[in-house]
């Protein structure tokens, strides 16, 4: 059976049925980074800015149906899918003075995925997010609490190593550990990649990472067994479909506490995520997707260009320096913010 088919036949089965798969979603933009969240199921979409001239985003993991990918919570050994579990209602956060979110709530416990736009990469723009997965205990006793997020990739699936990290190639099925020292893994294709962390600073890692079939990880329970240097077929069902999933180990929670993990996903970059660091609130890449600006007072409107003017100076000195090298698409982000403010300034 062709890679996929499995996912593909679903598709056709809930057109046939006429049941929707493509759903509300409230849509969040960041320097070169739009994030969807999708109000019916509880999941999210990622898009990379690959053209900022044509304004064109590829998916940095499978966005045909978002359900592939998902948050479990695991509570005194019930598994728990958040989105799917009856549980749980779900409702988003969109209010513009805290961080996007999809929000979890039952009767014991509240569980929260917010959105952080984040650059981990050394140009300008915002290039990934930071999610920090919350879990708060509002019954009356401890509990115990496990928590995994399974990401459908794509990217890879057309060559020989589906995934690598910075210390290697990753072909087959493959549990990492921080034990093992990898710090981010990475998946390419020819035009986009997508990263992760493992273990960075500031950030704790997960206990364990399993890369395989997204079937295999999908049908778990749970955790699911590993079997070193299988591929990643689950015949007959799916060929060469690989996922993988993190794991944050059951811990006690105790009444009122609150458990949160971190995880972090952005555009692939030779120095992972050295250069990472949440994107400051007058970021010039503000600017880049602004199609229109009505601020409260002409003061204001002045405050915010004169911001983006400073920091737009800054990079330039240090584009300046010997030795410094720039990037065609950094360019082109900086002359489209240039645009920006002369147009909304009535420079020609």
């Amino acid at each position: 059976m062709k890679k996929g088919s499995l996912k593909t036949t679903l598709y056709i089965f809930l057109f046939v049925l006429g049941l929707p798969f493509t759903l509300r979603a409230v849509e969040f933009r960041e320097g070169r980074v739009k994030l969807v969240l999708h109000e019916n199921t509880g999941r999210f979409s990622l898009y990379y800015l690959t053209d900022i001239k044509k304004e064109t985003y590829e998916a940095l993991f499978v966005d045909q149906d978002p359900r592939t990918s998902f948050l479990g919570i695991l509570v005194d050994d019930k598994a728990y899918r958040m989105g799917e579990s009856s549980a749980f209602r779900l409702r988003i956060n969109t209010d513009s003075s805290a961080k996007p979110a999809l929000v979890f709530e039952s009767a014991f416990l509240t569980v929260s995925e917010e959105f952080s736009f984040i650059r981990a990469g050394s140009g300008t723009l915002v290039d990934g997010v930071r999610i920090d997965i919350r879990v708060t205990n509002k019954g009356e006793r401890q509990i115990p609490v496990g928590i995994r997020f399974l990401l459908d990739t794509k990217l890879g699936e057309g060559g020989s190593t589906p995934f690598s990290t910075d210390k290697r190639t990753i072909a087959s099925e493959t549990l990492v550990e921080p034990k093992n020292g990898d710090q981010w893994w990475f998946s390419k294709n020819d035009s986009v990649g997508l990263m992760g962390t493992i273990q960075i600073p500031s950030v704790a890692p997960p206990e364990s990472i399993i890369f395989a079939n997204w079937k295999r990880l999908n049908d778990a329970p749970w955790k699911s067994s590993v079997s070193p240097g299988r591929n990643f077929n689950y015949l007959p069902y799916s060929v060469g479909d690989s996922a993988l999933c993190y794991y944050f180990d059951t811990k006690p929670l105790d009444r009122g506490a609150e458990r949160v993990v971190s995880i972090l996903l952005a555009a692939a970059s030779d120095q992972g995520f050295s250069s990472f660091g949440l994107a400051p609130e007058n970021d010039v890449s503000r600017l880049l997707n602004e199609s229109s600006t009505t601020p409260s007072s002409t003061d204001l409107a002045l405050r915010t260009d004169l911001i983006t003017i400073r920091d737009l100076l800054k990079r330039i000195d240090t584009l300046l320096a010997p030795g410094a090298t720039v990037s065609e698409d950094e360019l082109t982000a900086m002359e489209t913010v240039i645009r920006k403010l002369k147009d909304r300034n009535g420079i020609r």
